[in-house]
């Protein structure tokens, strides 16, 4: 456990630096009290993380496969209970309420239990959307290097390559790849929305949220404050970047095209997308035909954005809202299903529905032909029976997760159909889902006016909705901990 607990330390001492960045747009915009709050609270955790460093400097670390589920635990679990601090301290709320905002910007869900943003300052609201990039890119490493090489539920064993031979080292060749490819994508749609109206300040705190496919807005309101077509649309486009899969991304950028046009989870998430995108212009069209000033394109983009927005499990609305145009079940339906499995997005992922559909036909075929062998496949992918038994299990605890979060909020929320759409958006990662407009028969209170235990809840089926649950099952083995 020494390769955890050192990896653990360096994490930390990352995010202890992260922190210097909201520490000086405090200082520059004059926020004191910010300022002091995240110098403090990196200074602590920077101690922390170069204490554990050199206590566990020139000790033998290595990283078996039990041990890389613990690190993946740890390092989702510890950081938010870090950030909760400073929010705490700024925003001048409750520790849980500050921990599910912590949370929720860490895992990229975007639902917020603040009544206003306003007393987060400049500071607090880069802090959030930073809290989400960082998240982002935590996903994308713990995916590709340690659950993908795994096979852990179904996710197809495809590693960045690297020709480092210890699986120590290895992580962090794979950090340097992974960061570096992230960071490009980020630094084009920050550079392509600062290219619009939006201030330069908002666009950056955007670009964090649309590449992570986090929720956060760095103001009240949704995207048409901005009054920006071409700022929607970049957004989205990024959106749809965040959600495919970073394999396909190097396989793009590398000129692998024959590769590339094979990997068919990405083309689904994309269609997916665009049928999306049909279903919302049509709502939008229709509900605007009577409207004075309307506008087919106007429609067209909307469900453009919403479209992206919903099956990227982001959660940015065109307008207010705008994800409830289309009924509630369809809805729930695209956001459990979620993203690409290597990617940014939450819920179930395309990669395992293709799983599923793909033996669902195998065995429709075995009526007619019984004797018959065709190999399981979709594009590129194929899958073999252990990877099937690896899939139905993620997908089965997946759906318990949701049941009894859904239970366990319903027990302290009036009602079950907000209960439902909650735990969903928690498992999905995608909070503003719950927070738009639905028609509902009783009013759905606010993330901010969930109990106690309603968002002791929320933060555990969000934290569980990144993590894989199965890595949290194969973390506490105990005849693991038992040897």
């Amino acid at each position: 456990m020494i390769g955890v607990f050192h990896l653990l330390a360096q994490a930390l001492a990352g995010f202890a630096g992260a922190m210097l960045l909201p520490a000086a747009i405090a200082l520059a915009t004059g926020e004191r009290h910010s300022a002091a709050v995240f110098l403090v609270v990196a200074g602590l955790i920077g101690f922390l993380a170069g204490a554990a460093h050199f206590a566990l400097r020139g000790r033998r670390r290595n990283l078996d496969r039990v041990a890389g589920y613990v690190l993946v635990v740890a390092i989702w679990v510890v950081p938010p209970l870090l950030a909760a601090i400073p929010i705490m301290r700024i925003a001048d709320v409750g520790y849980v309420t500050a921990l599910f905002e912590a949370v929720s910007g860490y895992t990229t869900t975007g639902a917020s239990a603040l009544k206003a943003i306003a007393p987060l300052g400049f500071s607090g609201i880069f802090f959030r959307a930073e809290l989400q990039w960082i998240g982002g890119l935590i996903t994308l490493l713990t995916v590709v290097a340690i659950i993908s090489p795994s096979g852990l539920g179904g996710i197809p064993r495809v590693p960045i390559g690297t020709s480092v031979d210890s699986r120590f080292n290895r992580l962090g060749d794979t950090l340097r790849r992974v960061t570096i490819a992230y960071m490009t994508i980020t630094v084009a749609c920050a550079g392509f929305l600062l290219a619009t109206d939006i201030p330069p300040f908002d666009a950056v705190c955007l670009a964090l949220s649309t590449v992570s496919t986090g929720g956060f807005m760095p103001m009240e309101g949704n995207l048409s404050a901005y009054d920006s077509s071409f700022a929607e649309v970049i957004i989205a486009v990024f959106m749809l970047i965040g959600a495919t899969s970073i394999i396909w991304h190097r396989m793009v950028l590398e000129g692998r095209w024959s590769m590339a046009a094979k990997h068919r989870e990405s083309y689904w998430m994309i269609g997916m997308a665009l049928l999306a995108t049909l279903l919302y212009t049509v709502a939008f069209a229709v509900g605007r035909s009577d409207a004075p000033a309307f506008s087919f394109f106007d429609s067209l983009r909307d469900g453009f954005v919403s479209g992206a927005s919903l099956v990227s499990t982001t959660g940015f609305e065109a307008h207010t809202g705008g994800i409830a145009a289309l009924p509630l079940p369809i809805v729930l339906l695209f956001a459990v299903i979620g993203g690409c499995a290597l990617s940014t997005a939450g819920g179930i992922k395309y990669y395992r529905i293709g799983g599923m559909l793909t033996l669902s036909l195998q065995e429709l075929r075995r009526l007619v032909y019984p004797h018959s062998i065709r190999t399981a496949r979709l594009g590129s992918a194929f899958y073999d029976i252990a990877q099937m038994k690896s899939i139905w299990s993620s997908i089965i605890v997946g759906l318990f997760v949701i049941m009894a979060a859904t239970l366990l909020i319903a027990a302290s929320e009036p009602n079950f159909d907000g209960a439902l759409t909650a735990a969903i958006a928690a498992f999905s990662n995608m909070g503003p889902l719950y927070s738009t407009d639905w028609p509902a028969p009783d009013v759905w209170p606010a993330y901010a006016d969930f109990s106690v235990f309603a968002k002791l809840v929320m933060i555990v089926t969000m934290v569980l909705g990144r993590i894989e649950v199965l890595v949290l099952l194969g973390a506490l083995n105990i005849a693991y901990w038992r040897s």
